[in-house]
């Protein structure tokens, strides 16, 4: 869809992020759409720090025409964040990544050849007498219908209808969780579905009476969930899943870089919830081509990254994932042998070949990985890294004195 496609689109709602992912948005009349895309709309820069504290507040906001697309009377376009003089403002998470896509660096030339599709988890949960309940009790690939499914649908024929090929959909392992499979794109292109397809589903749930949730662990003892990226460069894998050198290269990037990249890639204290917890949850940096427990796994000549949440901002998840891959094809980075058997059966005391290495316990722990990488400081801007790092802290402590029901549970009586 493009600018001149508005026949019948009374509001344009111009779409962006938070530091965090939180979707935001400013609904102009579709009469005044030529003119933000022309000279940007002015918005209060406040609102891009989520729970961070107030920075600057002028701000504009200048739609990408190319993301524009209807839904009803009403369109709707991703932005990037100027400042009021006009320039890219790096501290944006969408200018973040164009801005690096658009740079003359190795991130960049990696972009130009690299598309991924991604596993979308989420969970659909419904009110019943105050709590919020499973959507269903069903369980991996089920085939009964239901409202679950229905919603999932119904997502995945709106954003096919914005031009966001979706390649399936169906239920997941836990009881109302489904998987939302979107196929390969570019990497700012990848970004906005996400956006799009996560509000998406949330609408489309709300619609129901329901609630989407992207939370990665929203229910205890159940299994967590994931955004796994499938990731393609031709020449990196051949026939039966053999890694070329670039291919071993590329994979060497994302365990050298694993710990920083998790604070990008499950970025919340409930992300650490997920990790470390389940037969297909990663635990450590290493790479295979049947241990779904792997951070990286080589399958259908794709290369899958698994360890992200579907909490991680999209823009900062896939610029994170661009700066370990392009540093490990730019030191020809070797990634040591696979890692085949399940965690729970290796002992890496017992082996000097696998190169083995613990992913974050907690979210300080990725946060202190991430300012101690030399990768990831030099390519993100140091506005965008403060905000992120000090809003996400300020989370960890406060969570750190919050009383659970588990603690309740487990000492109120003791001693």
């Amino acid at each position: 869809m493009t600018a001149t496609d508005l026949e019948g689109v009374r509001w344009v709602r111009l779409t962006f992020v938070d530091v965090f992912g939180t979707s935001n948005s400013l609904q102009l009349p579709a009469g005044r759409f030529a003119e933000a895309v022309a000279d940007g709309e002015l918005f209060d820069g406040s609102a891009l720090q989520g729970r961070a504290r107030a920075l600057e507040s002028d701000m504009r906001l200048r739609p990408d025409p190319a993301t524009l697309h209807r839904i009803g009377d009403v369109a709707r376009v991703a932005c990037t964040v100027l400042t009021p003089d006009g320039e890219p403002w790096p501290g944006d998470p969408r200018t973040a990544l164009a801005t690096m896509l658009g740079a003359e660096s190795a991130v960049a030339d990696l972009a130009t050849v690299w598309t991924a599709g991604a596993e979308l988890e989420l969970y659909l949960l419904e009110p019943d007498a105050g709590a919020l309940l499973p959507v269903d009790r069903s369980s991996y690939f089920d085939d009964r219908e239901g409202r679950g499914i229905s919603v999932v649908r119904a997502s995945a024929d709106l954003l096919m209808d914005a031009g966001i090929e979706v390649l399936s959909c169906h239920h997941e392992a836990g009881p109302g969780q489904y998987e939302l499979d979107l196929a390969p794109l570019p990497a700012l292109a990848l970004a906005d579905a996400l956006v799009l397809a996560k509000q998406t589903v949330r609408e489309v749930a709300g619609d129901a009476g329901l609630l989407a949730t992207f939370m990665p662990r929203p229910l205890d003892g159940e299994a967590g969930s994931g955004l796994h990226l499938h990731q393609h460069v031709d020449g990196l894998v051949a026939d039966g899943g053999r890694l070329s050198p670039d291919g071993s290269a590329f994979v060497a990037g994302f365990l050298t870089h694993a710990r920083a990249l998790a604070a990008l890639a499950c970025p919340t204290v409930n992300s650490y919830k997920r990790l470390h917890a389940g037969p297909e949850a990663p635990g450590a940096a290493v790479w295979a081509h049947v241990n779904r427990a792997a951070l990286i796994r080589i399958s259908g000549g794709a290369i899958e990254y698994r360890a992200a949440d579907p909490a991680a901002n999209p823009y900062l998840l896939v610029a994170g994932v661009l700066v370990a891959a392009a540093d490990g094809l730019a030191g020809a980075l070797d990634p040591g042998p696979p890692l085949e058997e399940v965690a729970d059966s290796y002992d890496p005391g017992q082996s000097h070949a696998v190169r083995y290495q613990p992913l974050p316990r907690s979210l300080d722990e990725a946060l202190d990985a991430l300012l101690a990488d030399d990768a990831f400081i030099d390519a993100f801007d140091h506005r965008l890294l403060a905000n992120l790092v000090d809003g996400r802290r300020s989370e960890a402590e406060a969570y750190r004195g919050h009383v659970t029901g588990w603690e309740l549970e487990r000492y109120l009586d003791e001693g």
